[in-house]
């Protein structure tokens, strides 16, 4: 017959590794976020970036890829749509529309 206090021990720590921290770390397990941004111009975006692409939901629609133009990662375009983000600022534009800067992340 085993030892009961060791089995107890046993059963102990396995059912500590189900509430461990590694869960509540940034992104939830997740490497690519979602932030969320409101624009000047009232819009609502909900960003994640992938590195060759951005993905963009505006207002609660289905999410768009745009891929990176350039060789920085710093600009995603569609050819309609441009998500820019220079030195942390984010900004949206659609067409030859002049861009609107956006806060949040």
């Amino acid at each position: 017959m085993k030892n009961p206090l060791i089995v107890a021990l046993c059963v102990l720590t396995l059912a500590t590794f189900g509430h461990s921290a590694f869960g509540a770390s940034i992104g939830g397990g997740n490497p690519y976020p979602v932030s969320n941004y409101k624009c000047k111009d009232g819009t609502h975006l909900a960003v994640r970036l992938f590195g060759d692409r951005a993905s963009v939901s505006v207002n609660g629609k289905t999410a768009i890829d745009l891929p990176a133009v350039g060789k920085k990662g710093t600009t995603f375009s569609n050819g309609k749509r441009t998500l820019t983000i220079v030195q942390g600022r984010l900004s949206w534009g659609i067409g030859r529309a002049a861009p609107s800067a956006c806060t949040g992340g």
